[in-house]
């Protein structure tokens, strides 16, 4: 296999390279279990990459210039943790001088994790504002022990895809980086955290230079992790990148906040240093093997019409190094909304983009205790299970259970944007607004949060078919969790927080205004989600509170499925009843006909219940 015939040389050319300068080497160490070495783990500065040998130990020689150490976890272990949540794969270098020889040893513990489970999230931005820590233990955090009680045996882990704190806020408000790990310490971060580094975890009071980017991340180096590595669990290969090139460029005669010397801005792209540690830590990775790679700033763009664009500066050379896996996964942050991307291009690869944990930057929360993000989507995160080399995942919305979409009567809608002051006075100082008081009547409209063309999706209006179509405009609901708030108590808002236009929402026109919408989807993996609203529909902060949750087979939609259901379907099939059967409740199979087949689904979920 080429994977072999790769690690062969690899461990060739590193035999051959320390017969010829095994005195100069200066960095070793061995990596065991139990006290036992543990042989062909990957270990590197950053730049070397070496295995280590049937002992567990080894040796290179290196430049110093990373500052410190890093092995990759091999399947079947887990490292040890340092204050129950930081793994401990890295050391710091004790001195820069390349004629000072060190040895940096670590420590594993055997556990089975080819079933394991991975919790994605991004932009927790904690800034010490608006209460953001507590709404982030209360939100987040508690997320996090309630997977941990739902896994049971299954390991647990979680990865941070970046913009852990805001950088503007570092002097500001005295939360940097520091803070952020002491307070995940102190409220007791449940799971092994694999961290990524985000444009705002960049010191602001470093100016642009030629090291800028270098110097700015220096205290990510020191109190967080290294910036790029990498790990395996169970069967998969994980891939973490630092895709942040920081300028912090200052403009002349700008005024800048406390501590802040720059612009923050920068630029997205993998420097090439990385790109070349990448292609020697791939060369020994079964391409069979799932591959997930982390980074801050997504790799892919969604457009207005729903097709893709390259979003880093280098996006072709990275995803080019993936071309020999089967099976490549992007996690990514940065953008605040949900959106898959499936670059055909590249047809290996998908992109997920997850929505940040604090919503619209904590302020959806502040304003209205609910945590929504711009583009409509709950925050939340991702749960990515993996048993072997199949995976899956869905989206977890951390406040709203397991809802996967939010429906909307939009006459309620039309009104609300007609009447109310607050909203008037929007689209009067704001014109670029969206103006849902102009919308056709009897039009619905969906969110549907974690969608990708995978899924599939159907609308009834009672016992009707509609057609939709897929919409690149605003969520209603994020307007009244921050807009109209907002602009209620100032008389303004900023742009930089507003309702911004959605990759996942879709419309459709009913006949009437008065008959229930049902909404079904099916994703990849074949699971079911129902939910109805009555309409006419409220549109307010509590609307989703009247959102009703469906599962197929309850025919008649009394919450439980039974005997009761087979008989409705079975006096429909007869027309012995008049009574409605609502359809997508009762195609069990979605097959869009309702026969025979579906009896035979409630009967099965009867039996197996």
């Amino acid at each position: 296999m080429r994977w072999m015939v790769a690690i062969s040389l690899i461990v060739m050319s590193l035999l051959a390279a320390g017969s010829m300068t095994c005195a100069a080497q200066n960095v070793s160490g061995t990596i065991s279990c139990g006290g036992q070495g543990v042989p062909d783990v990957a270990v590197s500065d950053g730049s070397v990459v070496v295995l280590t040998d049937a002992n567990g130990h080894y040796s290179f020689t290196s430049d110093k210039h990373s500052g410190y150490v890093f092995y990759s976890l091999p399947s079947g272990y887990e490292p040890m943790l340092s204050s129950s949540f930081i793994p401990v794969f890295w050391e710091r270098f004790m001195s820069s001088d390349t004629a000072v020889p060190e040895e940096h040893s670590f420590s594993l513990r055997r556990v089975n994790n080819d079933k394991h489970i991975v919790i994605f999230g991004a932009d927790t931005h904690l800034a010490r504002r608006f209460n953001d820590v507590s709404m982030f233990t209360n939100g987040f955090l508690d997320g996090l022990d309630d997977e941990v009680s739902r896994a049971g045996d299954v390991p647990i882990y979680s990865v941070l895809l970046g913009d852990l704190t805001w950088d503007v806020f570092w002097y500001q408000n005295n939360y940097t980086l520091t803070h952020f790990m002491a307070d995940m310490r102190f409220y007791q971060y449940p799971v092994t955290m694999w961290p990524v580094i985000g444009n705002h975890d960049h010191d602001p009071a470093v100016p642009a230079g030629a090291n800028t980017d270098w110097e700015s991340s220096a205290l990510w180096r020191k109190k967080v992790c290294p910036t790029y590595y990498s790990f395996n669990l169970g069967r998969v290969h994980y891939v973490v990148l630092d895709d942040i090139v920081y300028l912090n460029e200052a403009t002349p005669g700008e005024n800048y906040s406390e501590g802040v010397v720059g612009d923050r801005n920068y630029e997205g792209a993998v420097t090439a240093e990385q790109l070349a540690w990448l292609e020697k830590d791939l060369a020994l990775v079964d391409p069979h093997m799932p591959l997930v790679v982390c980074l801050h700033i997504p790799a892919w763009s969604l457009t207005s019409s729903f097709g893709y664009r390259a979003r880093l500066d280098n996006t072709y050379p990275l995803c080019a190094l993936f071309s020999k896996f089967d099976n490549v996964h992007i996690m990514s942050g940065h953008t605040h909304s949900n959106y898959t991307v499936h670059p055909k291009v590249y047809p290996n690869i998908t992109e997920h983009n997850i929505a940040a944990a604090s919503g619209t930057l904590w302020w959806t929360g502040y304003l209205t205790g609910y945590h929504i993000c711009q583009d409509g989507t709950p925050a939340g995160y991702l749960r990515w299970t993996a048993s072997g080399k199949d995976v899956r995942w869905y989206y977890k919305p951390i406040h709203e259970g397991e809802s996967q979409m939010r429906l909307y009567d939009m006459n309620t809608v039309k009104t609300f944007y007609r009447n109310n002051a607050t909203m008037r006075g929007i689209l009067r100082d704001y014109p670029s607004r969206v103006n849902y008081g102009n919308i056709e009547s009897n039009t619905v409209m969906f969110n549907v949060f974690a969608y990708n063309t995978n899924w599939r999706i159907d609308i009834c209006e009672g016992d009707s078919a509609l057609e939709y179509s897929r919409v690149y405009t605003e969520d209603p609901f994020h307007t009244l969790t921050y807009d109209v708030p907002r602009y209620a108590d100032a008389g303004y808002y900023s742009t930089y927080y507003t309702t911004n236009n959605s990759t996942h929402l879709f419309k459709a026109r009913a006949v009437t205004g008065t008959r229930p919408i049902t909404v079904r989807l099916i994703d990849e993996f074949g699971n079911i989600y129902l939910k109805s609203i009555k309409r006419p529909h409220p549109y307010n902060l509590q609307m989703e509170q009247q959102e009703t949750d469906l599962m197929a087979g309850d025919v008649n939609a009394d919450g439980n499925v039974n005997i009761a259901d087979i008989n409705v379907i079975i006096a429909t099939l007869l027309e012995q009843t008049h009574q409605s059967c609502p359809m997508l409740l009762a195609d069990c199979n979605a097959d869009n006909v309702i026969n025979i087949s579906d009896i035979n689904v409630i009967i099965s979920l009867i039996i197996n219940r």
